[in-house]
């Protein structure tokens, strides 16, 4: 057994924890770019808050403000720009998994030369990196927990990734309270992408006994929680473990990498102009349907901790992908992916922009651009 677990190397969870957010930028920096969304920061009362934190801590920032929830390479090129010309030494990304992958981006590349751009097309990262904090406001993505940022770039019309450690936060601030005033649509679809990185991860050919005791306890959670999390928002032991749930699905998905839906959730979101996390519940039922004959005995491990009926592995097994259509249900997520625009036409190139993907070699089962086309063809 040889392996190596990236992580962060300070994680800070709990109700209140974003007290310490002040502390922890400033032994880091002491002018700070804060990367968020268009609004929900600020009419939620979240972003004042933040700013009064910092300002006590004697911390100065720069906001950039224009991260959307599907966001542009080219926005992570105007924050960096923004970060040259205020001269800041830290980033602070505060929001969804949008506004985090934008502040590790340009931390990341604070150093490096040339465009963002480049960078996400595969060149190699020189520079020296910035350091970055991460606070997350919803419970879902991961990205806190992640050296990975995802962006769409309009001039290749393609929606990828690029990874490096050089994007892993050197510090994460968790405070399930700053999800409360998720709306419930949001918190459904952050939530099930959450469920699908922690199944993924589960059965994904990189696993480890680590990073397998994280995703089944990450599921465990999140299967338990995420309907009284979207039902009642203010229920704050659903949101706290859902939060939990959601960092330790990210922790795991940095180590051992996904699987088939996150490497058909991008093409696939990117076509159709859906949320992600909506787009990976959607997917997931179907993809676990055809990783059954070698991912049974995974799946009957959660199972079994759930309770879940069924005389043997394949039963058990069974037995999940059902209680994971019955949750989308339950959530108003739709069943098939014509619901979300997808056409008949778009899947064969949405099969051959999914198979090169880092997420769909690491599916258990091994696919053929045949085999994605009938994934995407069940599914529709």
């Amino acid at each position: 057994m040889d392996f190596t677990f990236l992580t962060p190397p300070l994680v800070r969870f709990g109700r209140g924890c974003i007290t310490e957010l002040g502390k922890e930028t400033k032994r880091l920096g002491n002018r700070a770019l804060l990367v968020t969304g268009r609004s929900f920061l600020k009419q939620s009362g979240i972003l004042d808050r933040l700013l009064g934190i910092l300002e006590e801590a004697g911390v100065s920032t720069v906001i950039y403000d224009g991260v959307s929830p599907e966001p542009l390479v080219d926005m992570a090129e105007e924050a960096r720009e923004l970060l040259y010309r205020e001269g800041c030494n830290v980033v602070i990304g505060a929001g969804g998994g949008s506004a985090l992958d934008t502040a590790k981006s340009v931390a990341a590349l604070a150093g490096a030369p040339g465009r963002v751009a480049e960078y996400l097309n595969g060149k190699r990262i020189d520079g020296a990196a910035l350091p970055w904090v991460a606070v997350p406001t919803t419970a879902g993505t991961g990205s806190e927990a992640t050296p990975t940022a995802v962006f769409t770039d309009p001039a290749r019309d393609v929606k990828t990734s690029m990874r490096g450690r050089q994007f892993m936060a050197a510090a994460v601030l968790v405070d399930p309270e700053l999800t409360l005033t998720a709306p419930p649509h949001i918190t459904a679809h952050s939530g099930m992408d959450a469920l699908t990185q922690a199944i993924e991860s589960l059965t994904s050919r990189f696993a480890t006994p680590l990073t397998k005791s994280l995703s089944l306890q990450a599921a465990e959670l999140i299967i338990s929680c995420l309907p009284r999390a979207v039902e009642n928002g203010q229920d704050i032991e659903a949101r706290e473990n859902l939060a939990l749930g959601s960092l330790m699905a990210g922790i795991a998905l940095a180590n051992a990498r996904l699987g088939v839906v996150h490497g058909l959730a991008h093409p696939v979101g990117h076509r159709c102009q859906r949320a992600h996390g909506l787009v990976c519940a959607v997917l997931l039922p179907p993809v676990m349907e055809f990783n059954l004959p070698v991912a049974a005995g995974d799946y009957a491990l959660l199972a079994r901790r759930l309770d879940l009926p069924g005389d043997n592995d394949t039963e058990k097994a069974r037995a999940l992908v059902t209680l994971v259509r019955n949750l989308n249900q339950r959530l108003g997520i739709p069943s098939r992916l014509k619901a979300l625009g997808l056409k008949a036409d778009d899947i064969p190139v949405m099969a051959e922009q999914a198979l090169p993907s880092g997420s769909t070699k690491a599916n258990p089962r091994p696919v053929s651009r045949e085999d994605l086309e009938g994934i995407l063809d069940n599914a529709l």
